[in-house]
């Protein structure tokens, strides 16, 4: 098989999540040509929806390898850094890609390390300066809005939000569509207007199915007391692809910071029937079995994560990788 056919045979496995197939593919074609950037590039892609991220970032390092003044290449492995927050390396890689390119969004990725990093005074900085060139720029505003809050500048977080509302009901009007709603509907459920966060999401969904969105909904029907509705698109949510493991890690875990334990416990274990072995998902199990009360259950699942000896493939004694989960754990069964 060619080189082109093995790519376009990989690209399809992808769209169905047959990641494992995929990747022996994307293997395959670069044992028959190693110095290919853009097959390196894509391998690391489903390395990173597998939660493979140090062989992600050998991946996207081999691409920068071979040209390293590509910035979408520098892009994608300084946010694969970020996943295992080595936010430093992540700056450094988004720094070069803005030298390189005149896209602004890697400069708005350089901010956002420094965010994570705790340099919010900075991170504000760069925003602000990137919201006086480009003012019709919405994800500026929302990015703002977030510093302020780490800041407590409540006033100057509630001014960017406004602004954040006024420019996505804009596009709305201008360019509708799903994903305009879409960000017009999570910029009014980040500021506690939920009937209409709802009634923006149906639009999005009027436009486009998908599951982000009826998750997003299921959310704004929590926050207006609809627990049945919730659970409902929930459902809906995780029955849009049966076999996409990655967002149906993402459910578990967003339900389990709603508080809703058993239906989180569901969607993990539906992920681990595609995955029989994952450390995320049994920790995620172990950490709403403790908050229902079931200790001995709990720890039965925590020693399993534990035994895998890495959760995000990271050693266990990594403190600055643990998660509020992983820290509950350890104090429940220290």
């Amino acid at each position: 098989m060619s080189d082109a056919s093995l790519v376009l045979a990989a690209k399809e496995k992808t769209a169905l999540h047959e990641y494992d197939a995929a990747e022996k593919l994307y293997r395959a074609c670069l044992e028959e040509n190693p110095t290919d950037p853009d097959v390196w590039i894509l391998l690391g892609d489903v390395l990173i929806t597998q939660q493979k991220y140090y062989e992600a970032i050998e991946a996207y390092g081999s691409a920068v390898d071979i040209d390293r003044d590509n910035p979408q290449y520098l892009a994608a492995l300084g946010q694969a850094y970020a996943e295992i927050h080595q936010y430093a390396d992540a700056k450094d890689l988004f720094e070069r890609a803005a030298t390189i390119s005149d896209d602004f969004h890697y400069q708005y990725r350089v901010a956002d390390m420094l965010g994570y990093m705790g340099k919010h005074d900075e991170a504000l900085v760069i925003y602000s300066l990137l919201a006086s060139k480009y003012p019709e720029e919405a994800g500026l505003y929302k990015r703002m809005a977030t510093v302020h809050i780490y800041l407590k500048h409540s006033d100057e977080a509630a001014a960017s939000t406004k602004k954040e509302l006024q420019l996505r009901a804009k596009a709305v009007e201008t360019s509708p569509g799903a994903i305009s709603w879409f960000t017009y509907a999570d910029a009014l459920s980040r500021s506690g207007q939920w009937n209409e966060a709802k009634k923006a999401f149906d639009k999005a969904l009027s436009y486009e199915e998908n599951a982000q969105t009826h998750l997003r909904i299921g959310d704004t029907l929590i926050k207006l007391g609809e627990t049945a509705g919730a659970l409902e698109a929930f459902a809906k949510a995780a029955a849009f692809d049966k076999r996409d493991f990655a967002f149906l890690m993402e459910l578990a875990d967003h339900l389990t910071k709603t508080g809703l334990y058993e239906e989180s416990i569901r969607y993990y274990t539906k992920a681990l029937e595609l995955r029989s072995v994952h450390a995320d998902a049994w920790v995620g199990i172990a950490y709403d079995l403790l908050k229902l009360d079931q200790h001995d259950e709990a720890k039965a699942f925590f020693e399993m994560a534990k035994a895998t000896a890495a959760i995000r493939e990271l050693p266990w004694a990594d403190k600055l990788h643990k998660s509020e989960k992983t820290n509950a754990l350890d104090t429940a069964f220290a």
